[in-house]
């Protein structure tokens, strides 16, 4: 039992790979769980900048609409490949965070939040400017679907399993970087800014890393995103969308990789459950919410490690 405990995360992942091909195979119910896979993507980069180091983020969808523009700029105007494009995109959104990331993350609290809604601001308002160049407020069109070595992803279910892949990928390397040094160092600065500068931790330096590693994640997901839409314009990328990030963060449980996941797959897939009140969708979200932080301070994935600490030993019974 104690190995099922350890890896229950292998049944999630066998549930990923075989749940497309349960009953009839349907475009929508695989453009949810894309969907779903992108913002989880988003959701665990952000995760370890506020979860694991403690620096408030209110316009991580900046770097979202530049890893989705960069590529479709690139892609649709250039004739580069998408995984190129992809590529410049990461560059680009890493530099971008590191030219930032010190400026901005020497500010504490309100101000540094503050600082993070503008620069959201700043790249819509940029987006919208350069008209000829990103398509302005109409958005960008003719983006190509995404290739590998020359195959195109053009079916859904080929996507699918393209984006869990990568998914899959994001999170191994989140706990990764969360087991090493490097994530200790951002505990460390989570935990007592001062304290872990007195133990010779440069938390300059590792909170523009933090910052850096939550942009390319963002980027990877922009990418994935603009090349299965085909079309992106600036309100995919605006305020609304930070928020929601921020929602499914608490909502799945800050600080722990899977709740972020968690909370992403939850609030992506809950207008399918509550389609009748679809109207009433930011209500139920903020109810949910509330509920969750006031009786299960640590989320979905605290609901859910508790369940799996409950029922899993009286399986061996």
């Amino acid at each position: 039992m104690n190995a099922l405990k350890r890896h229950w995360w292998l049944i999630l992942l066998a549930v990923i790979v075989v749940y497309p091909l349960i009953g009839e195979s349907s475009p929508y119910k695989s453009g949810l769980l894309i969907f779903a896979g992108i913002y989880i993507i988003l959701a665990v980069g952000l995760d370890l900048l506020m979860g694991y180091t403690g620096q408030i983020s209110v316009g991580h969808a900046a770097f979202f609409a530049v890893g989705a523009y960069t590529s479709g700029i690139l892609t649709a105007k250039y004739g580069f490949s998408p995984a190129a494009a992809m590529g410049v995109g990461i560059v680009f959104s890493a530099t971008l965070a590191f030219l930032t990331g010190r400026p901005v993350l020497a500010l504490k609290e309100y101000y540094l939040a503050m600082a993070t809604l503008a620069f959201n601001e700043i790249v819509i308002t940029l987006i919208i400017g350069f008209e000829g160049l990103t398509g302005g407020a109409s958005g960008l069109r003719d983006i190509p679907p995404f290739t590998i070595f020359g195959f195109s992803l053009l079916d859904h279910l080929h996507y699918y399993y393209f984006v869990w892949a990568v998914v899959v990928l994001v999170i191994a390397s989140s706990i990764a970087v969360v087991r090493s040094p490097f994530g200790r160092a951002l505990v460390a600065i989570h935990s007592d800014e001062e304290a872990a500068r007195s133990f010779g931790v440069d938390c300059a330096k590792y909170k523009t890393r933090a910052y850096m590693l939550a942009a390319v994640y963002a980027s990877i997901a922009g990418s994935l995103f603009a090349h299965y839409m085909g079309f992106i314009a600036p309100d995919d990328f605006g305020i609304l969308t930070s928020i929601n990030l921020l929602v499914m963060l608490f909502l799945g449980g800050v600080g722990t990789i899977f709740g972020p996941a968690l909370g992403a797959l939850f609030l992506k897939l809950l207008p399918e459950i509550t389609y009748a009140l679809q109207d009433y969708e930011l209500l139920i979200n903020g109810i949910i919410l509330i509920v969750v932080l006031v009786f299960f301070p640590k989320g979905l994935f605290g609901i859910f490690t508790a369940l799996r600490n409950k029922i899993i030993p009286r399986m061996g019974r």
